[in-house]
């Protein structure tokens, strides 16, 4: 049985909970509301979106404020939550969800590289700020973060507890690590390939493996997902154990 799609499966959860929302692209330019009005009777939840790519199309349409963007830049945690409630009081909705980001091929900095990307939430008492690191080309990246968003708006909706502690390091380097079951091969070369693995009570195969890092003893990697969901796995060698990243300023519990 095939696994039920992000957008499908948010719009069961919005319309469990009576609740409307509306999302503010920039790099994605309308991936994201693209995935969600694909799914029938998507009106009754879904208010829709506002794609603001320029500084201008920002202040003016979501009330981002120009000292957030030079002091912070439009790809920043400051100038997500800040689009985040923008759209969602633009288009009266209880949940305002933003994502801004680089897709490059060209406008990387070391302290801000291509394939950067930060998403953020915004609801009543709640909100929240994630940042990846996406690889591959600028379609692959943008694929990657409308896919991203999608997913970590799931984890939210699905009742979890939504931080908004500060601790954020490189994309997925970061506290929470939870283990997991996974069955891989291990090439000749000794490269390991996870092919499937155990999260949430479902058996999720992996289509692709990303970008992989170092990170002390670890090996971290991106996983691509059907439906274009990104994971990242983490794998001890030492000790033959597998965990899994959660999203950026989520607390996730396995069921």
């Amino acid at each position: 049985m095939s696994a039920i799609p992000d957008e499908v499966r948010i719009g069961e959860l919005l319309r469990q909970r009576g609740l409307r929302l509306a999302v503010a692209e920039s790099c994605t330019g309308g991936l994201i509301g693209h995935r969600l009005t694909n799914v029938p009777g998507a009106s009754e939840y879904y208010q829709g979106s506002v794609t603001a790519y320029a500084y201008e199309a920002k202040v003016r349409l979501l009330g981002v404020r120009w000292a957030t963007l030079e002091k912070y830049g439009a790809v920043s945690e400051e100038t997500v939550l800040e689009m985040a409630r923008g759209v969602r009081e633009a288009l009266d909705a209880q949940v305002g969800l933003s994502v801004s980001g680089i897709a490059g091929p060209g406008g990387g900095m070391p302290e801000k590289p291509v394939g950067l990307v930060w998403f953020g939430l915004s609801c009543a008492g709640t909100e929240a700020a994630w940042r990846f690191i996406f690889s591959g080309d600028r379609l692959a990246v943008k694929e990657q973060a409308a896919a991203q968003a999608l997913a970590l708006l799931v984890e939210f909706l699905s009742g979890e507890e939504v931080q908004t502690g500060k601790d954020k390091d490189q994309a997925g380097v970061g506290r929470g690590l939870m283990p997991i079951q996974v069955r891989a091969r291990f090439r000749p070369d000794g490269l390991v390939i996870p092919e499937s693995f155990s999260w949430r009570g479902r058996d999720i195969p992996v289509e692709s493996v990303g970008r992989r890092w170092q990170d002390e003893a670890r090996q971290r990697m991106l996983v691509m997902a059907p439906g274009g969901r990104v994971y990242e796995l983490v794998h001890d060698p030492a000790q033959g154990e597998w965990f899994i990243q959660p999203p950026r300023g989520a607390t996730l519990r396995p069921t």
